[in-house]
């Protein structure tokens, strides 16, 4: 099994932990406006593809922190 730390998101789970949720905060309000704005244009496709995008942002976010947290222990 491989670690952790390896693979394309090694770096995301080495940040600190502030400017990992600043940077979180940040891509999930632009795509929260891009998806109001697709929303607006009643374009449903982009609309259900940008949730999906804010719900992998989330998740990734929260593994980042999961994972940082529990290396501490």
């Amino acid at each position: 099994m491989l670690n952790s730390m390896e693979g394309p998101l090694g770096k995301i789970y080495s940040m600190p932990t502030a400017i990992l949720l600043i940077v979180g905060m940040g891509l999930s309000a632009f795509l929260f406006y891009s998806l109001m704005k697709a929303a607006e244009n009643g374009n449903v496709l982009m609309v259900v593809l940008l949730a999906v995008a804010i719900s992998i942002v989330a998740f990734v976010i929260s593994r980042a922190i999961k994972f940082q947290k529990m290396k501490e222990f």
